[in-house]
């Protein structure tokens, strides 16, 4: 019997570890399998390959002996990068989109969108965590206006770059509008276990077990963003930035080379008992190490004290930014499920002429 494949392609900072952790391993484990390992390995060839045409028929290969170990009926894939990369503008989107077309015609997509002001704010956050990369430099903003992506030693991204309706429609035309579901990070804000019923109407099955609706998957919050952006500054001032780079870089190749010998997402105490004693010290000297670094003390003392958040975005950059993106997303109409999700998307004419106040 032929297995129903979906796609999950969410993009970062929707809600998409949300789904991936607490709601997608809540489905019916005897309907639906969630990354068989053999489409695991099959997809990172894929990625290395910057899904080239000459690794394609590889990958099938694969995908075809994973398929035939599969009891289930249905596929879920949740892979990372299955839309492409943010920081250039998803430019692999429509490569990724049809070598996908090719190895599963019939497949389902699913993908979670956000408000691209409030995405951005978002990923600013995500991408630049203890780098020191102000809002303006990371959005490009200049002489009041957004400008193209032209640096790339560090995380920026083209801020008018991203067309959420040029996505689903490619995707409604690829896969058709039957196999296309598209959730909005705002829903799940809004009403989480409604949104949770709804992911698993998609798969015609109930979520089981306890969902954490408490999961947080936070960045730096605005304080600890801006206590970093003035650390760099200062060091930079000190005249130390080269050599406290050096030192950084020193550091994270020791901790990476300590890793082999480690299991990160384990307790020390359990680490050294799987993996044997002679390990204890490159254990203890990794975790010691970890807590040095300064993106540590943000996320793990200082935000945990007192997590301060505020708009970092700015009423200028946030105005300019709602009137460019709602008029592309007037092409989402369709796919909303109510005017309050529209409302979040769609700054109306009357909203724009109001006085400012």
């Amino acid at each position: 019997m032929p297995k129903k494949v979906f796609l999950y392609v969410g993009l970062p900072k929707t809600g998409s570890a949300f789904l991936r952790q607490e709601v997608f391993t809540k489905l019916d484990a005897s309907r639906v399998c969630i990354n068989p390992e053999g489409v695991t390995r099959a997809f990172q060839e894929m990625q290395a390959a910057q899904f080239s045409s000459a690794c394609k028929d590889s990958v099938k290969k694969m995908m075809a002996e994973s398929f035939s170990n599969i009891t289930q009926d249905i596929v879920l894939i949740t892979g990372m990068g299955l839309v492409g990369d943010a920081e250039d503008s998803f430019k692999q989107f429509d490569k990724i989109t049809r070598f996908l077309a090719e190895l599963f015609p019939d497949a389902s997509i699913i993908i979670t969108l956000r408000n691209q002001v409030d995405w951005l704010l978002s990923l600013h956050k995500h991408l630049t965590q203890g780098l020191g990369v102000s809002i303006i430099k990371f959005l490009n903003f200049s002489n009041g206006k957004f400008c193209p992506k032209h640096r790339e030693d560090f995380p920026n991204v083209d801020a008018l770059g991203f067309d959420f309706t040029e996505k689903c429609d490619r995707y409604v035309k690829t896969f058709g509008r039957e196999n296309v579901h598209i959730l909005f990070y705002e829903d799940m804000a809004a009403n989480p276990e409604s949104f949770v019923r709804q992911v698993g109407g998609i798969f015609g099955c109930d979520v089981v077990g306890d969902v954490n609706f408490r999961m947080e998957n936070k960045s730096f919050s605005t304080f600890g963003i801006q206590l970093t952006f003035y650390k760099e500054k200062l060091v930079k001032l000190l005249g130390r930035g080269e050599g406290l780079g050096n030192e950084k870089k020193i550091l994270y190749r020791i901790i990476s080379w300590l890793s082999q010998y480690d299991l990160g997402k384990e307790l020390w105490r359990d680490a050294i008992r799987k993996k044997g004693a002679p390990y204890a010290l490159a254990i203890i000297l990794r975790r010691f190490l970890l807590k040095l670094r300064w993106e540590y003390f943000i996320r793990n003392v200082l935000d945990r004290i007192v997590y301060l958040d505020w708009d970092l975005m700015g009423r200028e950059r946030r105005e300019i930014l709602s009137r460019h993106y709602s008029r592309l997303n007037e092409g989402l109409r369709p796919y909303f499920r109510n005017r309050e999700t529209e409302s979040h998307y769609i700054v109306t004419a009357r909203a724009e002429s109001q006085p400012n106040g």
